[in-house]
């Protein structure tokens, strides 16, 4: 698991790779109309992966590993705008970023959401919480804390599981935002390796 501040290869890399950006205003609409619109963004993302995939791959267990990529990044993109949007700093029109970039060798899913600068002090101390324990353990208590309790907290749950079970590197970035200045925002990243897929270098 990488924290740092700032991520020095963090933003688009025209060129060097195929990405996409999405982005929504989180005050055109009630946050809760864009629930459903999360899980068809991530399935979006999921199915926009797998078109740069090479298509050679006849072999089963070639077709097995796109699907898995697939599944990944549907996976992967979808808690990220959970999280952004269930900790984003509400009536400030700092637009929810979704970055997806493809490189040879790995996948990054970003996301990015205003937050206010006392939330973002909580997240860093959430963040060191999750650098500095073990990710087995602290996937335990959080399965048992959410099977205890149905309040919308803090949870690493799905950050716990982009790492124990797709092998996801995660990274965030904290920036004072230009033009609310008592905001900041937070990106999320997930980087996710390509292994066993036609074409990629791992």
């Amino acid at each position: 698991m990488m924290m740092s501040e700032p991520l020095d290869n963090y933003g688009e890399r025209a060129g060097k790779c195929e990405y996409l950006t999405l982005a929504f205003s989180p005050t055109s609409a009630p946050l809760r109309s864009r629930w459903r619109n999360n899980g068809l963004s991530a399935d979006f993302l999921g199915d926009y992966v797998t078109t740069f995939l090479p298509a050679n791959g006849t072999l089963p267990a070639f077709k097995r590993r796109q699907n898995e990529v697939k599944h990944a990044v549907t996976y992967i993109a979808n808690e990220l705008l959970e999280n952004a949007m269930k900790y984003h700093q509400p009536d400030v029109e700092i637009p929810i970023r979704i970055h997806l970039e493809l490189a040879s060798d790995h996948i990054k899913v970003s996301v990015s959401n205003g937050v206010s600068v006392v939330q973002a002090g909580r997240y860093r101390a959430f963040v060191e919480h999750l650098r500095e324990g073990d990710v087995d353990d602290l996937l335990l208590r959080q399965q048992e804390e959410s099977a205890r309790s149905t309040e919308s907290t803090m949870s690493s749950l799905g950050l716990l599981t982009m790492i124990s079970d797709y092998e996801a590197q995660l990274d965030w970035r904290f920036d004072i935002h230009p033009t609310h200045l008592e905001s900041m925002t937070v990106t999320t990243i997930a980087i996710l390796p390509l292994k066993g897929v036609p074409g990629a270098s791992a």
